[in-house]
Protein backbone atom coordinates (compact mmCIF):
# COMPACT_ATOMS: atom_id res chain seq x y z
CA UNK A 1 0.00 0.00 0.00
CA UNK A 2 2.57 2.30 1.11
CA UNK A 3 4.18 1.95 -2.25
CA UNK A 4 0.96 3.03 -4.40
CA UNK A 5 0.78 5.95 -2.36
CA UNK A 6 4.73 6.62 -3.57
CA UNK A 7 3.90 6.01 -6.83
CA UNK A 8 0.26 8.15 -6.97
CA UNK A 9 2.33 11.36 -5.92
CA UNK A 10 5.63 10.66 -7.36
CA UNK A 11 2.91 10.85 -10.36
CA UNK A 12 0.85 13.38 -9.15
CA UNK A 13 4.57 15.50 -8.56
CA UNK A 14 5.63 14.76 -12.49
CA UNK A 15 2.24 15.96 -14.02
CA UNK A 16 2.43 19.31 -11.83
CA UNK A 17 5.70 19.94 -13.41
CA UNK A 18 4.89 18.97 -16.80
CA UNK A 19 1.87 21.40 -16.89
CA UNK A 20 4.96 24.06 -16.33
CA UNK A 21 2.98 25.60 -13.14
CA UNK A 22 4.13 25.26 -9.11
CA UNK A 23 1.84 25.91 -6.45
CA UNK A 24 1.54 29.57 -5.63
CA UNK A 25 2.51 31.41 -2.81
CA UNK A 26 0.01 33.92 -1.00
CA UNK A 27 1.55 36.83 -0.95
CA UNK A 28 1.04 40.38 0.94
CA UNK A 29 0.57 43.78 -1.29
CA UNK A 30 3.67 44.18 0.24
CA UNK A 31 5.67 41.99 -1.54
CA UNK A 32 4.61 42.97 -4.78
CA UNK A 33 7.48 44.33 -7.43
CA UNK A 34 6.28 47.95 -7.67
CA UNK A 35 5.71 47.56 -11.03
CA UNK A 36 2.98 45.29 -11.02
CA UNK A 37 1.50 46.85 -8.01
CA UNK A 38 1.45 50.18 -9.95
CA UNK A 39 -0.27 49.00 -13.06
CA UNK A 40 -2.61 47.17 -11.15
CA UNK A 41 -3.68 50.36 -8.87
CA UNK A 42 -3.49 52.33 -12.11
CA UNK A 43 -6.30 50.36 -13.84
CA UNK A 44 -7.89 48.94 -10.94
CA UNK A 45 -8.00 52.21 -7.91
CA UNK A 46 -11.38 50.75 -6.39
CA UNK A 47 -10.60 46.76 -6.44
CA UNK A 48 -11.86 45.41 -3.48
CA UNK A 49 -11.63 41.74 -1.87
CA UNK A 50 -8.03 41.57 -3.44
CA UNK A 51 -5.41 38.61 -2.85
CA UNK A 52 -2.22 38.65 -4.30
CA UNK A 53 -0.23 35.03 -5.15
CA UNK A 54 3.25 34.79 -6.96
CA UNK A 55 3.39 31.44 -9.22
CA UNK A 56 5.78 29.95 -11.79
CA UNK A 57 4.47 28.76 -14.72
CA UNK A 58 6.74 27.67 -17.44
CA UNK A 59 10.23 28.72 -15.95
CA UNK A 60 8.35 32.31 -15.07
CA UNK A 61 7.34 34.09 -12.10
CA UNK A 62 4.41 35.55 -12.32
CA UNK A 63 1.74 37.37 -9.83
CA UNK A 64 -2.34 36.70 -10.42
CA UNK A 65 -4.62 38.88 -8.45
CA UNK A 66 -8.04 38.38 -7.92
CA UNK A 67 -10.42 41.04 -7.29
CA UNK A 68 -13.94 42.50 -7.51
CA UNK A 69 -13.98 45.22 -9.12
CA UNK A 70 -17.59 47.28 -9.87
CA UNK A 71 -19.33 43.65 -8.70
CA UNK A 72 -17.47 42.10 -11.24
CA UNK A 73 -14.83 39.35 -10.47
CA UNK A 74 -11.63 39.34 -11.92
CA UNK A 75 -8.50 37.51 -11.79
CA UNK A 76 -5.56 39.68 -13.90
CA UNK A 77 -1.68 37.56 -14.12
CA UNK A 78 1.00 39.90 -14.36
CA UNK A 79 4.86 39.17 -15.53
CA UNK A 80 7.01 41.02 -13.37
CA UNK A 81 7.41 43.68 -15.04
CA UNK A 82 3.70 44.97 -14.67
CA UNK A 83 2.72 43.06 -17.86
CA UNK A 84 -0.77 41.82 -18.39
CA UNK A 85 -0.33 38.07 -19.06
CA UNK A 86 -3.46 37.17 -18.87
CA UNK A 87 -7.11 38.61 -17.38
CA UNK A 88 -10.29 36.88 -16.96
CA UNK A 89 -13.74 37.91 -15.34
CA UNK A 90 -16.53 36.44 -14.21
CA UNK A 91 -19.95 37.97 -14.16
Amino acid sequence: MKRSISSVLAFAGALALSAGVTAGEDLAESQLPKAVLNTFKAVYPNATDVEYEKKVKHGETVYEIEFKDKGVEREIVYSADGKVLKAEFDD
